[in-house]
């Protein structure tokens, strides 16, 4: 049987692909692990950056200080902290030196009395970045006392500890200046009636003894004072006693005398040693009309002994 030649059929070849084509292949086609990869990466970085950059809010202590009118002091003892509640961003807010904040709040309008003052960011004032705002605070209200600045003098008193040697006694202090100024609120300066000193030690002293610039301890943290050091001089001497002179001399203006027991007070040696003899009294009348009798002694005696007693008393 004779073959039938059979044409072979055409072979379609492909077109090469267009610039379009090329372009589309290399960007969603080529290296499509690398590229899966960094996609991944950037949408990590971009939810990182939105998360930075959303508002969040925080809770912290902030320090307290009042702004008040120049006559008027705070007589109460107002929280010395308040909790604020800010919004900001996170990167914003973790930049913040918390324990530095202060928030200080302005009393300059404020009228003498009880009051409760609304803390409000108008009233507030408290140094933040810009982006960062305050939320609210907590408490909301604050009571104050507000009472009028005075000042007013009032004596030194000397604080001593221990106890001196054996036979000898604290016989007094002084100070000088004998007393200070103070100001602060009007109650609290009425209510203090003297200025203690720190504590001076006197144990196992025989003899005075000065200390120059002992500082004044008032524990009251409303008052001010003008002057905070004073010199202390401490006078020591032997224990002293009491004893009883009969027959002492009175002698009066008009020339006229009479006799009286007196008891007199001084250190036990120098009292012991002292004679009847030695002692008498003037008695004379004060501008008041008061009888005043002065104590005579023999020279040097005159601060060491005092007049405790006259029997019979004396009458004008």
């Amino acid at each position: 049987m004779p073959f039938q030649d059979v044409e072979d059929e055409p072979i379609e070849v492909p077109e090469p692909p267009g610039t379009i084509e090329r372009v589309l292949r290399k960007i969603f086609v080529e290296d499509i692990g690398l590229k899966l990869l960094a996609l991944a990466i950037t949408l990590l970085v971009w939810m990182a950056v939105t998360g930075e950059n959303q508002p969040i809010t925080i809770h912290t202590a902030v320090q307290l200080n009042f702004v008040r009118p120049d006559n008027l002091a705070i007589s109460n003892d107002p929280p010395r902290t308040v909790e604020v509640l800010l919004t900001g961003s996170r990167s914003r807010l973790n930049n913040l030196r918390l324990l530095d904040l202060v928030a200080t709040v302005d009393l300059t309008d404020s009228k003498p009395g009880d009051r409760v003052i609304r803390l409000s960011p108008e009233r507030v004032a408290i140094q933040l970045p810009a982006g960062v705002t305050i939320a609210s605070f907590q408490p909301t209200t604050l009571p104050i006392r507000l009472e009028p600045v005075v000042r007013r003098e009032v004596p030194v008193e000397v604080h001593l500890d221990g106890n001196p040697a054996a036979g000898f006694e604290v016989y007094s202090t002084q100070t000088t200046p004998g007393a200070i100024w103070i100001a602060g609120p009007a109650s609290h300066v009425t209510e203090l009636q003297k200025a203690p000193t720190e504590t001076i030690s006197v144990e196992g002293r025989k003899e005075t003894f000065t200390v120059p610039r002992v500082s004044i301890a008032i524990a009251d943290e409303k008052l001010d004072v003008a002057e905070n050091l004073v010199d202390v001089v401490v006078t020591i001497g032997e224990i002293r006693i009491q004893r009883s002179f009969e027959n002492v001399p009175l002698n009066f203006p008009d020339n006229s005398s009479r006799s009286a027991t007196v008891v007199l007070s001084g250190p036990t040696q120098l009292l012991q040693h002292l004679k009847g003899e030695d002692i008498s009294l003037s008695v004379n009348e004060a501008p008041s009309g008061k009888v005043v009798p002065t104590l005579q002694l023999p020279a040097g005696m005159e601060e060491q002994i005092k007049l405790v007693s006259i029997d019979p008393p004396l009458s004008k």
